[in-house]
C-alpha cells in the first residue's frame, strides 16, 4: 500500500514538472523572459541571464535617453554622420531638420538607424559619448549584465544583455507616455525637413495579437531575431523579451505563446492591504516613552491563486530600544513574502533622534508623580 502510494505521488509530481516546463519545450528562441511590467517579477524565464547581442532592441535605451533630454518638441539637425550607416531606416536626410518626437517614432517603428545616430550626435555630441551615457543609464538601473557600444543595435563584442536586463530596460521605457505611445502605434506619418513620411511598426504582433500593446523588434547577424514585447489583459500588463531566434516567425509565436501561458497562470493582485505597517516599541531611558510608527505603502503583484493564499508578512523589529539613538538608526524590516521569495522589503530608520531622560526630566516624573499621589487621597 504504501510503495502504490509512493507511485502515485510521484507520478503526480513528474506531471507537475512536466507541466511547469512544457511551455519551456515549446520555445525555439535560445533566451526569453516574462515579467509583470507594474512589478518587475519574473514569470517566465529560460536562459534569461544569458549574455546576448540584442540587435535594435538597443533602440528603446537610445529612446530612453531622448525623451531624457530633449523636449520633444525640439528641432534636431541632422547631421550628415547620421545618415546611410545600412541596416534599417527611416529615411532622415544630412541637414534636415527633425522634432525629437519624429525622430522617437523613426527609432522605434521602422527601427531607423539613422534617426538613433541623429539622437546620439545630438545629446552625447559622438557615439563614444552616448554610449558612456547609455552605460551610466544602465547603472543607474541597476543592470550589471548589460553594455553598449552604439545607439542603434548593429554587432559590436562590446554591446550585450540578457533577456531579464532588456525587460527592465523596456518596464522603465513604458514609465514615459511618449515612448509607450510610440510603441504601440501601427503607423505614423512624421515630418523629416519639408517631407512627409510614412512610418510602418515592424512590431507584426500589433495587428496580430489582441492583447499587445507593443514595444520593439530587432535583427543582426549575430543577435538574429530579437523582440520585447508588452501585452495587458484583465488589469495584468506583461512585459516579454526573446533573444537570438532564428527566424522572425519564431521570435513572435515564442513571444505570444510564453505571454498567453502566463496570462493563463497569472491574476494580477493589489497586495497594498499586507503593507500597512505599525510599529510601537518601548523606549527605555528615553523622553519618549514609546517609539511608534505607522507606514502604507500599494503595491500591485502578479501572482497565482496559490501563491496569494501563501502570502506572509514578518517583522524584524526589536522589543525594546534604549536611548540615546541618534537621527537614521536601523529599526527593523518589515518583510512581505511568498516562501524564500520577498515581495516587498522595506527598511525602517529614525526620522529624529531619540534623547535620554537628564536627571532634571527624572526630578519632574518624581513631582508629577507626587501631585498624583495627592489628588488620590
Amino acid at each position: 500500500m504504501k510503495r502504490t502510494l509512493k507511485i502515485i505521488l510521484f507520478t503526480f509530481f513528474i506531471l507537475y514538472v512536466y507541466q511547469k516546463s512544457i511551455i519551456a519545450t515549446q520555445i525555439a528562441s535560445p533566451s526569453a523572459v516574462v515579467i509583470c511590467e507594474d512589478s518587475g517579477r519574473i514569470l517566465y524565464e529560460k536562459n534569461a541571464n544569458e549574455k546576448r547581442k540584442m540587435a535594435s532592441l538597443t533602440k528603446l535605451m537610445t529612446s530612453i535617453l531622448l525623451v531624457e533630454n530633449c523636449d520633444l518638441n525640439e528641432k534636431i539637425c541632422v547631421v550628415k554622420e547620421a545618415c546611410y550607416i545600412g541596416g534599417s531606416e527611416a529615411g532622415i536626410k544630412p541637414n534636415e531638420e527633425v522634432t525629437a518626437n519624429d525622430l522617437l517614432y523613426g527609432m522605434l517603428l521602422p527601427s531607423g538607424n539613422d534617426c538613433a545616430m541623429a539622437t546620439a550626435y545630438h545629446i552625447g555630441g559622438n557615439i563614444e559619448n552616448f554610449a558612456t551615457l547609455m552605460n551610466n543609464k544602465a547603472k543607474e538601473l541597476g543592470l550589471v549584465n548589460t553594455s553598449f557600444d552604439n545607439p542603434h543595435g548593429l554587432d559590436s563584442d562590446n554591446h550585450y544583455t540578457t533577456a531579464y536586463e532588456m525587460a527592465l530596460i523596456a518596464k522603465y521605457a513604458k514609465s514615459y507616455d511618449s515612448i509607450s505611445e510610440a510603441v504601440s502605434t501601427i503607423e505614423k506619418d512624421v515630418v523629416f525637413g519639408n517631407r512627409t513620411v510614412h512610418l510602418r511598426n515592424t512590431n507584426s504582433l500589433l495587428r496580430t495579437y489582441p492583447y499587445a500593446t507593443g514595444m520593439k523588434t530587432g535583427f543582426t547577424n549575430g543577435a538574429n531575431r530579437c523582440l520585447v514585447a508588452s501585452a495587458s489583459q484583465n488589469d495584468l500588463n506583461l512585459i516579454a523579451v526573446v533573444l537570438g531566434s532564428d527566424t522572425s516567425k519564431i521570435r513572435f509565436e515564442d513571444a505570444k505563446t510564453i505571454l498567453e501561458d502566463t496570462f493563463a497562470s497569472y491574476k494580477s493582485y493589489d497586495i497594498s492591504s499586507f503593507l500597512n505597517v505599525y510599529i510601537d516599541i518601548p523606549i527605555i531611558k528615553g523622553k519618549k516613552e514609546r517609539y511608534i510608527k505607522t507606514f502604507n505603502d500599494s503595491k500591485i503583484e502578479a501572482l497565482t491563486e496559490e501563491e496569494y493564499s501563501k502570502i506572509y508578512v514578518s517583522q524584524n523589529f526589536p522589543q525594546k530600544l534604549e536611548a540615546p539613538i541618534e537621527k537614521g538608526t536601523y529599526i527593523g524590516t518589515y518583510t512581505v513574502s511568498i516562501g524564500d521569495e520577498i515581495l516587498y522589503s522595506k527598511d525602517f530608520y529614525t526620522e529624529e533622534e531619540l534623547l535620554k531622560k537628564t536627571p532634571a526630566d527624572y526630578f519632574i516624573i518624581c513631582i508629577k508623580n507626587m501631585f498624583d499621589s495627592l489628588e488620590l487621597l
